[in-house]
């Protein structure tokens, strides 16, 4: 599957060594390597306007659909993805969207919900193993092999390509270069104004922090699969970007899952438990950024992580935090900082610090 108008990234559908979407620069010339991870309830399209700026500065990317997220091959699937792809903006992405025929909305249901039931399966493990895989099979895919090549993880994507990165960067013939952190999930939802949830959010996170203690959060998960328990996520939408038209996109995409079910939630938490530890031996240079405040995630999270890093081993690539401190959005890149953002993070990778 290859599709390429004009002047456009060329976008392929690969299989191998997971499924994952290929985008590539209409030049056909590139100097650096990046796999693209989207955050929970979300799919590959929602990356694919990152991919679409990396490719025309000369990046190769790759873009998985999470276990449990994204669509089944389709046709529907393309087209979500190509019109995340192609639209030069929210509002065109979502004219996209809103004009699939009758069969592709119905397909793009039908791929939602089969997900959903996935999700219920779904291990955070097996989310960390699709990007440790990608991520090992990349640095050895042909002319790939030699280039600089980046993780680049979004919330959920971000802690599990914190993971991964973890695991692969003691190995000089798969460590990435570098590790890109946008609002990651180190933290679970500050809750600031539901003092219940964020007690019981504190609570269940203390139990997967505490080696004696987890086989109590075990069984609070698995308590949570039997009853089916499910969170409504739409309220997530006007937190995520502060351009109107990416909120309302985020609401009316098809293939966003907004029913999370609260047992996958918490198999996140141990490994948010986990991510000081891990970070005090991680070798990978890392840029992180986040907003000053974030209702999806608690950015307190992202200063505790970065706070723990020991010195990058790269000097052209110092580990760097940046908090805007003035913003509330989760997705920094689909707001209105998106640009000065990822104009600063491409000098970070080309080793301008």
């Amino acid at each position: 599957m290859v599709t390429s108008p004009r002047g456009e990234p060329l976008l392929e559908h690969r299989e191998f060594p997971v499924a994952h979407w290929r985008v590539t620069p209409a030049s056909g010339s590139a100097h650096s390597e990046v796999i693209l991870v989207h955050g929970l309830g979300e799919h590959a399209g929602r990356m694919m306007p990152v991919a679409r700026q990396l490719a025309s500065l000369g990046y190769n990317c790759r873009v998985p659909d999470l276990p449990g997220h994204g669509g089944c091959g389709g046709s529907a699937h393309l087209a979500i993805v190509e019109s995340y792809l192609r639209g030069k903006d929210a509002t065109e992405i979502l004219d996209r969207i809103q004009s699939f025929p009758e069969h592709q909305q119905q397909e793009a249901d039908e791929d939602n919900s089969w997900q959903l039931a996935a999700l219920y399966r779904t291990s955070f493990e097996q989310i960390i193993e699709t990007v440790q895989k990608l991520a090992t099979w990349s640095v050895i895919d042909g002319n790939d092999a030699d280039r600089p090549h980046f993780l680049w993880g979004h919330s959920m994507g971000g802690l599990a390509c914190f993971h991964a990165a973890c695991r692969i960067d003691r190995d000089f013939t798969s460590a990435p270069t570098g590790l890109i952190l946008s609002a990651p999930a180190f933290a679970p939802p500050p809750q600031d104004n539901d003092l219940l949830l964020k007690l019981v959010s504190a609570q269940a996170l203390l139990l997967s922090s505490f080696t004696v203690l987890k086989p109590i959060a075990a069984l609070q998960r698995l308590c949570l699969r039997i009853l089916s328990l499910e969170g409504d996520g739409r309220w997530a939408s006007k937190h995520v970007s502060n351009a109107p038209a990416e909120t309302l996109l985020h609401s009316k995409d098809p293939y966003h899952n907004h029913r999370i079910p609260l047992c996958f939630a918490a198999r996140l938490l141990p490994a948010m438990a986990a991510s000081r530890t891990r970070a005090r031996n991680l070798r990978t240079p890392v840029f992180a950024f986040a907003p000053g405040y974030d209702f999806i995630v608690n950015s307190t999270g992202t200063r505790t992580v970065a706070a723990c890093l020991p010195i990058s081993i790269d000097p052209l690539r110092p580990h760097r935090l940046e908090i805007f401190e003035d913003m509330q959005s989760h997705d920094l890149a689909r707001s209105w900082c998106g640009n000065p953002s990822l104009t600063r993070i491409h000098q970070w990778m080309q080793g301008r610090g």
